[in-house]
């Protein structure tokens, strides 16, 4: 994902040249100032969570901050994990459209089998990594539907809370340290069971090949 957004930041910067672009990037870093920043800074917690979260009211954004109380979040922690959703989500849409507009290849410009066959590797490994990104998509909104209600932050294994330090660092996290490392050891100890079937082997069965 970071590697096409990067990428196409390069490909701005070299056909735009490096001057215009660091004024627009000194622009965009510009802090809103007067009303847009007082406007910004004085908005609630609870307003900002409704409209990231597409809620009613700060009602419901209010019931929901309580609920994930309970899961051992304040309300300026959940402001965070969502803003962060919100954010990766909006960079893989971008990395996506970039990506795709890559996959229109002017078949005009294959001069023979051999660009033909290089294009359809390239794009065999780009529609696999889009592939990938849909589906943390599909994560993300999975994470803002149990904010919603109420379930974010508690391990789907043991029903402990997972903890604002380990969401922070994944916020699509479902399960706590504990029963996450508990999975990838019995997934290790599938993986080592695991015998060729082509040498007369099956998970946890031997047979003999006469």
């Amino acid at each position: 994902m970071f590697f096409y957004v990067q990428r196409f930041r390069v490909i701005r910067i070299r056909s735009g040249g490096n001057k215009h672009m660091a004024s627009k990037s000194n622009t965009n870093n510009k802090k809103p100032t007067g009303a847009s920043a007082s406007a910004d800074t004085g908005r609630s917690v609870e307003a900002k969570l409704a409209r990231l979260l597409g809620l009613a009211n700060e009602a419901e954004a209010e019931k929901i901050v309580t609920q994930l109380k309970g899961h051992g979040l304040t309300k300026t922690q959940v402001l965070a994990l969502v803003e962060a959703i919100r954010r990766e989500e909006q960079e893989i849409i971008f990395a996506d459209s970039v990506l795709r507009g890559e996959l229109q290849t002017n078949q005009e410009d294959l001069m023979d089998e051999a660009d033909l066959a290089s294009s359809d590797i390239d794009q065999g490994m780009k529609m696999r990594m889009a592939n990938r990104e849909n589906f943390k998509v599909k994560r993300l909104h999975r994470a803002l539907d149990r904010i919603k209600d109420g379930s974010y932050g508690e391990c789907e294994g043991c029903a402990a809370d997972i903890g604002y330090a380990r969401l922070s660092a994944r916020i699509i996290a479902e399960l706590c340290i504990a029963c996450k490392e508990e999975e990838e050891r019995k997934e290790n100890l599938s993986a080592v069971g695991r015998k060729p079937k082509s040498m007369g082997q099956t998970l946890g069965n031997k047979l003999t090949v006469s």
